[in-house]
């Protein structure tokens, strides 16, 4: 079971007078979710203290000695949100991924959803309440992931329409570096097991029917806040593809040399947050064999 690389002691949250104290020796990280920048470089985040950090909404992260809290401020510099990791350490991954996360939600609820009025912060920063209605607390979004093998030596991976049209022959070059295919992903709906979710996403984008499925791995994903369950499946690629229009502009069962040079070869030009992804785990793992 993994580990998070931040205890978040949650138990803080509700005593305002230790969060006081805690900001004076707090290591402070800055966010800006409107442009959706986080202040740090290829080496990892810039922590400020209480006296350097720019004013803003603070959300206590975690942690005692010292406490690690996030500021929302502008950041004119530092890294896109997609480009976090790489040569991170752990703590400095998981640290930036909540602070994302939890100032992607924060930007999200303003206003209370039944009642419209302004939220007010609470629980250092981890519950937003209104004079009338419930309080809101950080929602996450289960979203399913899947690798799919034929059984032997390929896997199917597809083109959502947002990275273009229909490339060319999957022997080009070229093709895997203008359009990246990838492993089919959705949302699990209400009421909705995450594997139900797994054979509805697949059969609904690309017509395939699973002969088998099982569970991997979750990965929190903050973009802007969903929780990836990872799943490996193997199909019969003798199927007919039959393309969801709106969601996939092209799918197909791609070998092992065509995999690698689509998701290794081409990992300078990648994102950081993609290259830490699940997706690319699940891609490794097959391709090592596994």
């Amino acid at each position: 079971m993994a580990i998070e690389a931040l205890d978040r002691c949650d138990v803080h949250r509700g005593d305002q007078d230790w969060i006081d104290e805690a900001w004076q020796r707090a290591r402070i990280v800055v966010c800006d979710p409107e442009t959706e920048r986080i202040d740090a470089d290829e080496d990892g985040l810039h922590y400020f203290d209480a006296d350097s950090a720019p004013e803003g909404e603070r959300i206590y992260l975690g942690g005692e000695d010292p406490p690690v809290f996030a500021v929302w401020a502008p950041v004119p510099d530092g890294l896109h949100a997609r480009w976090i990791g790489g040569d991170w350490d752990r703590r400095d991954l998981g640290i930036a991924v909540e602070a994302i996360a939890v100032m992607n939600w924060r930007q999200t609820y303003r206003y209370h959803p039944t009642t419209g009025e302004e939220l007010t912060a609470g629980k250092a920063g981890w519950e937003l309440t209104a004079d009338e209605g419930r309080p809101i607390f950080p929602r996450t979004d289960p979203a399913v992931i899947v690798l799919i093998d034929d059984g032997a030596d390929r896997v199917l991976l597809a083109q959502h329409v947002r990275y273009g049209g229909p490339s060319r022959s999957a022997s080009s070059k070229a093709s895997t570096r203008r359009g990246r295919y990838a492993c089919i992903a959705g949302f699990v709906e209400p009421g909705e097991s995450a594997e139900a979710a797994v054979h509805r996403e697949v059969a609904e984008e690309t017509g395939i029917k699973l002969d088998s499925l099982r569970y991997v791995s979750s990965q929190p994903w903050p973009y802007p806040r969903s929780l990836m369950l990872a799943y490996r499946a193997s199909a019969d690629s003798g199927q007919q593809l039959r393309l969801q229009a709106d969601e996939i502009s092209d799918a197909r069962w791609f070998t092992r040399e065509e995999v690698r040079r689509m998701w290794v070869e081409t990992a300078d030009s990648t994102p950081r947050a993609v290259r830490i992804s699940i997706a690319r785990f699940l891609i490794e793992q097959w391709l090592d064999g596994s």
